[in-house]
């Protein structure tokens, strides 16, 4: 009897060291849940803090476009004709960061109707780039004129932050913005239907900082002006535009921020699109079939009928007008130059078969005359 009793004690020393371990045990397993739990909020947080670093710290371009107080700025003046062949030259800059602006100023080729010849230095181009280095050292910002204003001037484009060290990101983000304003785009935050809740005096005290430095009046140009929707093309606003200035939520009085973006958003490439159409489809008409009688059509379906083009709705049928034949000949209604005549800049002219353009120092070829 005395060596069980002595057996149940020790029994039950034994399972309370045993219960001792598993408390232990999962003391441990709750902490290292807990140290786990908090370095990933940690962690969260500090992801957070980059993300906002990076959006307030972002490299974003001054507007520089060519105004007329005499007369209302237009942007839709501003366009290339759809089809045309812009010429784009370096100023200066080394092989490497010229290959990049190349490698990314084409993808606006793959959705608008245009092309860009790269040719040299000494050549005539409609868009001159330069890079922060030799006569334009101290230019540490980076912009392009607006569109067709690009041929007035002798530097019409910089990048003022690309070196050999710059990410391809960056290079992406910046080339693709800026080649975005060659073709005429505004900043997208400028939208006429942007309907952005600025904390005004926040905005005012960031940009009045470094990198930047700005005044308020620089602020009210590059951020706040909005575009009126009847000298600007436009579409929905996008947040997502690669034309959109990044914002720090603390720059808005509902907290709405937006990211840094750094390609073509799906609007961009339809927008862009629509602007610089293909003008070799035909007319309006072209590629749509003829109605047929009996035939079942959905709201939204297109039909041509009797040289008219039609759209199904609900209730029945929209003439959408009379089907056209685009004209794919740029020179087509253009006056012939008249010698003697005085022509203001922005004026076209046909002279020995080719299109010209005047701007603040002369003409600019823009190509032969004749269809596509």
């Amino acid at each position: 009897m005395f060596f069980l009793a002595e057996y149940k004690l020790k029994l039950i020393m034994i399972m309370k060291k045993l219960n001792a371990m598993k408390l232990i045990l999962l003391a441990s397993i709750s902490l290292v849940f807990f140290n786990c739990e908090k370095n990933t909020e940690e962690l969260d947080e500090i992801n957070q803090i980059n993300d906002y670093t990076e959006a307030k710290a972002a490299h974003v371009c001054i507007e520089k476009w060519d105004t007329d107080n005499s007369k209302a700025a237009s942007v839709k003046a501003k366009e290339w004709e759809p089809g045309q062949t812009i010429r784009v030259k370096f100023l200066n800059g080394n092989s490497f960061v010229q290959s990049k602006v190349r490698q990314y100023a084409v993808v606006w080729e793959d959705y608008a109707n245009l092309k860009f010849e790269w040719v040299s230095s000494t050549s005539s181009a409609n868009i001159k780039i330069g890079f922060r280095e030799g006569q334009f050292a101290d230019e540490s910002g980076s912009w392009s004129y607006l569109g067709t204003d690009s041929n007035n001037h002798a530097h019409s484009m910089h990048f003022g932050w690309f070196d050999n060290n710059t990410t391809d990101t960056e290079f992406r983000r910046t080339t693709i913005h800026e080649f975005g304003h060659a073709l005429g785009l505004i900043h997208e935050h400028q939208n006429p239907v942007a309907g952005i809740n600025w904390d005004r005096e926040a905005v005012y005290a960031y940009y009045a900082g470094p990198p930047n430095n700005w005044d308020r009046a620089k602020v009210d140009n590059n951020l706040f002006r909005r575009y009126e929707s009847n000298i600007s093309n436009h579409s929905v606003y996008d947040p997502k535009s690669i034309m959109h200035y990044p914002i720090p939520a603390e720059h808005t009085t509902d907290g709405v921020a937006v990211g840094r973006n750094t390609e073509l958003s799906a609007v961009d490439k339809s927008f862009i699109a629509r602007i610089y159409p293909d003008t070799n489809t035909g007319g309006n008409c072209d590629g749509v079939a003829a109605y047929v009688n009996g035939r079942s059509y959905a709201v939204g379906d297109k039909v041509t009928y009797q040289g008219n083009l039609y759209q199904r709705t609900s209730s029945g049928w929209t003439n959408l007008g009379e089907c056209e034949t685009v004209n794919n000949d740029p020179c087509a209604g253009v006056s012939a130059y008249v010698n003697g005549r005085s022509y203001s800049t922005g004026d076209k002219v046909t002279y020995q078969g080719s299109l010209y353009q005047r701007t603040a120092s002369g003409w600019t070829n823009l190509g032969r005359c004749g269809s596509n």
